[in-house]
């Protein structure tokens, strides 16, 4: 039903509004002059007013769509401008309602087309929302995915940086064992060059021109110093007892045709055939003088140049003159190696060749071997009754660990040197097996030690020299320094001069004992002849004579022997030596035939304000100083 049209002002631009159909007062309307959008609402009446001749159709706002937002509800006042959210205000309130809630115009009454508009709108709106909340579950989705790689990566990041720190701080609190292993790597091969820097000796690597190819043992010795006479080897070789001398002279000049004194150098080489087979040797030999070529050739039967090079061939033998002093023997079959290896070295096996190249052609004695072959052919190699001297002793070098050895010993006039120089095979590294061996040596003399025990020799000399073997072999383990170099590992020893003939006869009259010794059933016996009583004092203990050969010997270690020698203990007052700055390993090295009171004194001499005590009730000699003796009520010795 129609009225008579009305005017309404728009409440911004008070432009006055015709409403022909009053049933739409109460709705939202929109200024078409300004866009507002407000409530139609009745105006009052105004006497004085007059009709506004600007006034423009009225048209109905559309109700735009509601976006659902993930946030609280709000109020919009109606007067809010479109599409601008306004601040919460009070509506005007009703009698019951509550404060600050706000309260929407009433709905009036609409007809079917203005229901169908709003049906088609809310339709629209519906679409939208249903566009926008899949949308909105879309981005949902993928906001939760990437949350959660975001939360596992987060979890991830703090699990790799806690295990990092874990093993960190492990990492800083053991040991920096690459560190270490680069330090004793480094550290052993210093020593290597060192040991070189002290050697007695400075020739070059043993030759093996003109040997026969296939030797597994290789021995080079310089027979003329060894038998001069009134030399250190002269000594050392007759320690070794007259029948063992005597065999290696006649078998040096058998092999090189001329006595040891007229031998400069002789290198030896043994070839080693099938097992069980006797192994057949050759020689290249250096005499200390010119030979007449006509006295070498009739030594040396018929000459023949069918291998390019003059050899002289026998029944069992072949011969090559490079020079009047130099000649090579060798088995007739290996005439030909002779003759091409003249110039240059022959090929032996790797662990020969390479170690070789670390030898020294001027020392002594060198023998140079392939543990694994010795100990395949030691039945034919050596006399029966060595038999268990050289199990033992290959015991020391397992062949597993070791592919060749090289040992050398120079006898000078002040230093007894040993080298072993040992190639590694691929089973064990240079350091582990330096470490290896010294732990070995240190060993050896407590293994000798029980078997000593078990000897009962009839003579007091022979039973004084076999009960010192152990002892001086522990000094000899003490003064070894290790080494290493490119695929080999080395065991360097030097002392006195006095070592080398002790350790021989030791070792000879050790060995000659053992022979008559069951070890198997034998125990410890009382020897008859016991020698004299001890003295029951201490001083007359201590004024026995013994024999002293300290070598950088630590301090305790020194008067532990001294102590040992007199059949006494001793003891030191640690805080007394640190009180002046002292400790029990500083070195001692002095040699001496004099009694164990001359030996303490030429070590307590040394150092200012140490002084010994003799502690009779304990049979103990104690080590302090003067300031501690006098504090512990303590007499020093005064020493006469």
């Amino acid at each position: 039903m129609s009225t008579a049209a009305m005017v309404i002002r728009c409440p911004k631009c008070t432009k006055g509004l015709k409403l022909r159909d009053s049933s739409k007062l109460g709705k939202k309307a929109r200024c078409p002059k300004c866009s507002h959008v407000f409530v139609m609402q009745l105006p009052a009446p105004d006497p004085e007013s007059e009709d506004d001749d600007d006034e423009i159709q009225m048209e109905l706002a559309q109700p735009a769509p509601q976006p659902v937002e993930g946030t609280d509800a709000r109020w919009v006042p109606d007067n809010a401008p479109a599409g601008q959210p306004s601040s919460v205000a009070t509506a005007p309130q009703a009698p019951g309602q509550l404060p600050g809630v706000a309260v929407a115009p009433a709905p009036q009454p609409q007809s079917l087309a203005e229901v169908g508009q709003q049906e088609l709108g809310g339709a629209a709106a519906l679409k939208e929302i249903k566009r926008k909340g899949a949308k909105r579950r879309k981005t949902s989705i993928i906001a939760g995915l990437v949350t959660a790689f975001a939360v596992a990566g987060v979890v991830y990041a703090a699990k790799t940086y806690e295990s990092g720190e874990k093993e960190r701080r492990v990492q800083d609190a053991r040991p920096k064992a690459d560190e270490q292993l680069v330090d004793t790597k480094e550290g052993l091969r210093n020593q290597r060059e060192l040991a070189k820097a002290a050697s007695p000796t400075e020739g070059g690597p043993i030759p093996t021109n003109m040997l026969p190819m296939g030797c597994k043992v290789i021995i080079s010795i310089r027979p003329a110093e060894l038998w001069a006479e009134q030399s250190q080897g002269q000594e050392f070789l007759y320690c070794l007892g007259k029948e063992f001398g005597d065999w290696i002279a006649s078998e040096i000049e058998r092999l090189c045709l001329y006595p040891p004194q007229q031998i400069e150098h002789a290198v030896i080489g043994i070839i080693t055939g099938q097992r069980g087979e006797i192994p057949q040797a050759a020689a290249v030999v250096r005499l200390l003088e010119d030979q007449k070529k006509s006295e070498l050739i009739t030594r040396f039967g018929i000459e023949t140049s069918e291998y390019g090079y003059p050899v002289y061939v026998d029944d069992e033998r072949s011969y090559v003159i490079k020079d009047l002093r130099t000649i090579a023997i060798a088995p007739a079959s290996a005439a030909k190696e002779l003759a091409d290896s003249v110039e240059y070295p022959s090929v032996q096996s790797d662990g020969i060749d390479a170690i070789l190249m670390e030898t020294d052609a001027d020392r002594h004695i060198s023998v140079i071997f392939e543990p694994v072959v010795v100990n395949r052919h030691r039945d034919t190699l050596f006399a029966p009754e060595t038999a268990d001297l050289i199990e033992h002793s290959l015991r020391f070098f397992n062949d597993v660990e070791i592919e060749s050895v090289a040992w050398s010993m120079h006898l000078g006039e002040q230093k007894f040197f040993s080298e072993i120089l040992m190639r590694n095979t691929t089973t064990i590294r240079e350091h582990l097996l330096e470490k290896e061996m010294r732990r070995k040596l240190k060993q050896m003399p407590f293994d000798l030690l029980k078997m000593v025990e078990l000897m009962n020799p009839k003579q007091a000399g022979r039973r004084k020299l076999i009960g010192r073997f152990p002892a001086m072999m522990q000094m000899f383990a003490k003064s070894t320094i290790g080494g290493m170099g490119t695929r080999y590992a080395q065991l360097t020893t030097q002392l006195p001069e006095r070592a080398a003939p002790n350790i021989a006869l030791a070792g000879l009259l050790a060995w000659d004992e053992s022979r008559n010794t069951d070890f198997a059933s034998a125990v410890p016996q009382v020897p008859t002849d016991s020698g004299p009583k001890l003295p029951d004092l201490m001083v007359d203990r201590l004024k026995m004579k013994i024999d002293v050969e300290f070598n950088r010997e630590p301090l305790k270690e020194a008067f532990a022997y001294i102590a040992g020698e007199c059949k006494l203990k001793s003891a030191i007052n640690g805080d007394a030596l640190k009180d002046k700055g002292y400790t029990q390993n500083m070195a001692q090295t002095f040699e001496m035939q004099n009694s164990g009171l001359a030996a303490i004194k030429q070590i307590v001499d040394a150092y200012e304000g140490m002084c010994v005590v003799i502690q009779e009730d304990k049979k103990q000699f104690l080590i302090t100083t003067t300031k501690f003796a006098e504090q512990d009520g303590q007499t020093p010795y005064k020493f006469e």
